[in-house]
């Protein structure tokens, strides 16, 4: 079952979105919800949410820095953010701050059923609307898909380990690491392993 934690400052919203689920059917329920930022954190403490969905538009603080603030703290939660909200520049920034997935408010039950489960699988997405708001840059990033041990590579060599070093710590061949640098290259689009990691911090994918 994945538990979802609703923060939206209406209060339809959020029972709006509770009636949704068919809970055996969808294997997803609303157990939580929280109308401020103020609130949100208070509950946040003790909840055992999987999944945040999150508006940005809060009367206390921006819906923005409360995903920063969630994935800070919260790592281990999800954050999808479900907003009215169509400034590029907003939506770029909540990106930034380690949103798991985008979605515009007039998206439908299927494909907010999608992205909940796509986030779940461990992807970073847009929602249909919403990536035709989003910077060019962005959504170009965002179809980058790497494998596990493709994601272990690149967050040792961000760190500054060496090929060689990299290998030792994954118990591998050095050239089964340059077999996946080159994959890694090839995926970015990049010359160098600098370019790389820059795109890969402009994405999210390591801090």
């Amino acid at each position: 079952m994945i538990n979802i934690f609703v923060i939206d400052d209406h209060p339809i919203v959020a029972n709006g979105i509770k009636a949704l689920f068919d809970t055996e059917k969808d294997n997803v329920r609303v157990t939580s919800w929280a109308f401020t930022a103020a609130q949100a954190k208070k509950k946040l403490t003790k909840s055992k949410a999987d999944i945040v969905l999150l508006d940005l538009i809060l009367p206390d603080v921006s819906g923005v820095e409360l995903c920063l603030y969630i994935k800070e703290h919260y790592p281990d939660k999800k954050v999808i953010v479900l907003t009215a909200e169509t400034n590029p520049a907003v939506l770029q920034q909540v990106w930034e701050n380690k949103a798991d997935a985008i979605l515009t408010k007039d998206c439908g039950k299927d494909e907010l059923l999608t992205i909940i489960k796509s986030v779940m699988d461990g992807f970073r997405v847009f929602g249909k609307e919403a990536s035709g708001y989003i910077a060019n840059k962005v959504q170009k990033n965002t179809l980058i898909k790497l494998t596990i041990r493709e994601k272990q590579v690149l967050e040792m060599l961000s760190k500054g380990y060496s090929r060689a070093k990299v290998a030792e710590c994954l118990n591998c061949k050095p050239s089964a690491v340059n077999f996946h640098c080159k994959n890694i290259f090839r995926k970015f689009d990049k010359k160098n392993l600098v370019q790389v990691l820059d795109a890969a911090r402009n994405n999210g994918m390591i801090v």
